[in-house]
């Protein structure tokens, strides 16, 4: 089984360093918060926009949603966003960075990926009813 699979698939490149600097300057005034040692902080390394939530990923399934993923990736023009605004979910467990940009093409690489991910098989089910505020 394997998750966070998603991420590593389509990741493609990281953010430009200049953002990754700007947006760790705040990640970093927050954690100085009172009450922010509660909270499991991501390493850099592990930040991402979220395009499906899988889950699970049995191990079987990989090879064919590997290959649909890359055939998404490859049909879906570069595109530009910026990190724009944010907020929690999970019972403030979990912190979000909102996008702004070329939305729609976000929006249909997500959808390409869920796509992808119907097609080779995966259960795409519920992110638990968690929701970003």
């Amino acid at each position: 089984m394997v998750s966070g699979w998603l991420h590593e698939t389509l990741r493609g490149r990281t953010a430009p360093d200049e953002v990754r600097r700007e947006l760790g300057a705040v990640v970093d005034e927050l954690r100085a918060l009172p009450g922010a040692d509660g909270m499991r902080w991501t390493g850099r390394p592990g930040w991402h926009f979220t395009l499906a939530f899988y889950g699970e990923v049995d191990d079987g399934l990989l090879p064919e949603l590997s290959a649909r993923l890359e055939r998404a990736a490859r049909r879906t023009e570069p595109f530009s966003l910026a990190v724009r605004g944010g907020g929690q979910f999970g019972r403030g467990k979990a912190l979000w960075a909102g996008a702004e940009g070329d939305l729609a093409t976000l929006r249909l690489l997500a959808e390409r990926a869920e796509a992808a991910a119907r097609k080779a098989g995966v259960p795409m089910g519920s992110t638990g009813g968690t929701r970003p505020t």
